[in-house]
């Protein structure tokens, strides 16, 4: 995946519905130039998908004014800046200006009308030096490779923020759920410490601010060397003289009260329960964050590329996890996604520990391409942007 896909990728959010029912009036839009940029050559369809009629095919680097999205926010509807062109486009192979937020157009189904026929076939001559994109490159998983990094960013999310400030969690607190990944001092601690460069994504460091130190760099009751999505609902998991008999996760919400809780569970898991005992547990901790207000930000996790004994039970979980997003609404990180273009997928020789420098030191300057960790730390603040500027104002 190229750098430039990342960003994209952010704001192509899967959503139930539009914040907003207004459409953006084009020639209003047009006024404060293009909304983004196509990344490649790209065809531009009559329909939000592969299948719809090519209405044209545009070049690298066109300005665009988006009007909608559609249902999953896969496809948004636009014109080129001149007003010649006028259609579907992929959110994979776009990047955005600064601000722009593609959750906040309007929903739509709009169908255009299909070009006219050429007159001629096309000949070698006048065709495109390059096949355009508009359908995902594919990878070792089809299933996973089809989804966008983050997704679910939705009315759902919303609602449940919504009811979380009733209950006073705190608006910009954030909770980490997991095994010894998440209890790593490079995960989202050096956002806390000041130990970050985020290179080309600066943009990025208005969600650094806003969630701020306390929240990056809180030491969570719910990780723990070992832990699994049983154990972090299992009380007997818990310090007693910390939690009084509350598991490790209602512990964690107890004491912090966050609005959001960055979950990865099933590395480790795989070693110890099987699919139908990790879908009970991971329901459990879905429905525990609903009931007290707090987000549950779900995330597929890395595999190691060589086949183990385990490696259909790993895909087979992350499949867990897509399906359970669908079903509550919830956001879901695609980490494992991300990690296919990191060394060995970011994973280590033991399958389950994150590769990382080891100084606790982030850096979006290509390191995220080398450090399972900083790919990791990548995806989780883009998921939080998201969730600040479509979901917590």
């Amino acid at each position: 995946m190229h750098r430039t896909r990342l960003l994209p990728v952010l704001l192509c959010l899967c959503a139930l519905v539009a914040i907003m029912t207004v459409p953006v009036l084009p020639d209003a839009a047009a006024q404060n130039g293009p909304d983004g940029y196509t990344s490649y050559q790209l065809n531009m369809r009559t329909g939000p998908g592969p299948a719809y009629d090519v209405v044209a095919v545009i070049p690298a680097g066109t300005g665009l004014i988006f009007e909608a999205h559609n249902a999953d926010m896969s496809w948004l509807l636009g014109h080129t800046e001149d007003g010649a062109h006028r259609g579907w486009v992929s959110c994979l192979y776009l990047t955005y200006r600064t601000g722009f937020a593609a959750m906040r157009l309007p929903a739509s189904d709009e169908v255009l009308s299909a070009p006219a026929p050429p007159a001629a076939p096309q000949t070698a001559a006048d065709a495109p030096a390059a096949p355009a994109a508009d359908t995902v490159p594919p990878g070792t998983n089809a299933a996973l490779d089809a989804l966008p990094l983050v997704s679910g960013v939705g009315a759902r999310a919303r609602e449940i923020y919504l009811r979380g400030q009733a209950l006073g969690n705190n608006p910009r607190g954030i909770s980490k759920v997991g095994e010894c990944n998440s209890m790593s001092y490079a995960y989202l601690m050096p956002f806390a410490l000041g130990s970050y460069n985020l290179g080309t994504y600066g943009d990025l460091q208005a969600t650094v601010d806003f969630f701020g130190a306390s929240s990056f760099g809180r030491v969570s009751a719910a990780t723990g060397a070992g832990y699994t999505a049983a154990t972090v609902i299992d009380p007997a998991w818990a310090n007693p003289s910390v939690c009084g008999g509350l598991s490790p996760l209602e512990c964690e919400y107890e004491r912090a009260h966050p609005s959001v809780a960055m979950i990865m569970l099933g590395m480790h898991d795989v070693h110890f329960i099987d699919a139908g005992q990790y879908e009970q547990a991971m329901r459990r901790i879905i429905e525990i964050s609903i009931d007290r207000g707090v987000i549950p930000v779900l995330s597929t996790f890395p595999i190691w590329p060589d086949d183990d004994v385990r490696t259909a039970n790993r895909y087979q979980f992350n499949q867990i996890l897509v399906n359970l997003s669908r079903e509550y609404g919830v956001p879901l990180m695609n980490f494992w996604r991300a990690a296919n273009d990191v060394p060995h997928s970011g994973v280590g020789v033991d399958h389950v520990h994150l590769t990382e420098r080891g100084d606790n030191w982030t850096a979006f300057d290509g390191e995220e391409y080398q450090w399972g960790m900083t790919m990791w730390n990548l995806v989780a603040l883009q998921m939080l942007d998201a969730l600040r500027l479509n979901v917590m104002y």
